[in-house]
């Protein structure tokens, strides 16, 4: 379980600090993208807030990891280092792969969304080592 929460931790940090940069970002909430909002609903596995340094319940990402078969998501709401809330969503796909959607649309130094697509992935830190990208 330890190697899923440093995964999870190292998937966060890399995503944030891609979300954070020094430019000022921009005075709107970038809108939701569409990719998101006509994503497939899966069983959710909660929601979480977490504070400055938490890490993920063990409990969530156990829920995550007996998903394999029919698929679902985790919403997890932590600060920036300024405190601008950042919402990562895991999904684990039916029949096998990873995601996760990054809403930075808050951020007042990034203000994205970012997407990490990961078909290969079996687990948390597996999608950590995908490639993303803006949406």
């Amino acid at each position: 379980m330890t190697a899923r929460l440093v995964a999870a931790a190292a998937l966060t940090g890399a995503l944030v600090a891609l979300l954070s940069g020094c430019a000022q970002g921009p005075a709107t909430p970038a809108p939701t993208p569409t990719q998101f909002t006509d994503r497939a609903v899966l069983p959710s596995c909660g929601e979480v807030e977490l504070g400055q340094g938490d890490e993920i319940p063990a409990e969530n990402l156990t829920c995550l990891q007996d998903a394999a078969d029919e698929g679902a998501e985790l919403a997890v709401t932590r600060p920036t280092t300024e405190g601008d809330p950042v919402t990562e969503y895991y999904r684990v796909l039916p029949g096998g792969g990873w995601e996760a959607y990054i809403d930075g649309s808050q951020d007042s130094n990034g203000g994205i969304w970012w997407f990490t697509p990961c078909p290969e992935a079996k687990t948390l830190e597996d999608l950590a080592t995908c490639q993303g990208g803006p949406l």
